[in-house]
């Protein structure tokens, strides 16, 4: 693979409420600009169905929207923590701290398209990992079918998935939150496609060969702003 370009984006902080039902009414996400194109590191063949993510945040929680092109959509994962990346599914694989020792600890946050979720915990500065994630409390989460779910006799629309973490996740870092302008940390989006046309998409491309999100080195940059979006 060729030399790639570790992607920045500016997060800016919400001035209305946040809900989570998947519809994006919200001023905060209407004004947000879009994280860019997600790439297809390893694309074989098929249809690269797009997808367009945002990223705001509060005093209490980091938010992200996820707007994805799929003409066939799927899921067959309903239990929390069961393998939801083998459904249409978007992720947000979250490095708190930007440098120094936990600069590669991560959360990871995997939830596919009827909201079942996946958390792993990968502190391994600190030797705590949990690649099943039990204490996920406060999580939420709000989707939106364009079409019709494990039917593929039909074309579908798409899909919308928003979620929000809160920042006491990420109590056992060292980096306090809510940021301050300007604190930084790294984060990898991605998106799984399913049983159809099944794909692996991310907006800050892992460098590595075969398919592999769980590459934090590659995470992209985002850096918030305390400019409010209203």
């Amino acid at each position: 693979m060729g030399l790639i370009t570790v992607p920045e984006y500016v997060a800016k902080k919400t001035g209305c409420p946040m809900i989570m039902d998947g519809i994006l009414d919200e001023p905060a996400w209407q004004k947000a600009m879009p994280v860019g194109d997600f790439q297809f590191p390893w694309f074989v063949s098929g249809e690269k169905e797009q997808t367009e993510a945002k990223i705001v945040w509060d005093d209490e929680r980091i938010y992200f929207a996820f707007r994805c092109d799929d003409k066939h959509i799927w899921a067959e994962h309903y239990s929390h923590n069961d393998p939801v990346s083998e459904d249409d599914c978007c992720e947000a694989f979250i490095c708190p701290i930007p440098d120094g020792p936990e600069r590669y600890d991560y959360i990871n946050y995997e939830i596919n398209c009827i909201g079942t979720w996946k958390v792993g915990y990968h502190a391994e500065s600190r030797g705590v990992v949990h690649k099943s994630w039990q204490d996920c409390k406060h999580l939420e989460i709000g989707r939106v079918i364009n079409g019709s779910c494990n039917n593929d006799s039909d074309i579908d629309r798409g899909w919308v998935l928003e979620f929000s973490v809160p920042f006491s996740h990420f109590k056992g870092f060292s980096a306090l939150f809510p940021p301050r302008d300007g604190q930084v940390i790294h984060i990898g989006l991605n998106r799984c496609g399913g049983k159809t046309n099944s794909q692996y998409s991310q907006w800050a491309p892992s460098s590595t060969a075969q398919p592999q999100f769980h590459s934090p080195k590659d995470f992209g940059k985002v850096i918030f702003s305390t400019e409010l979006l209203k």
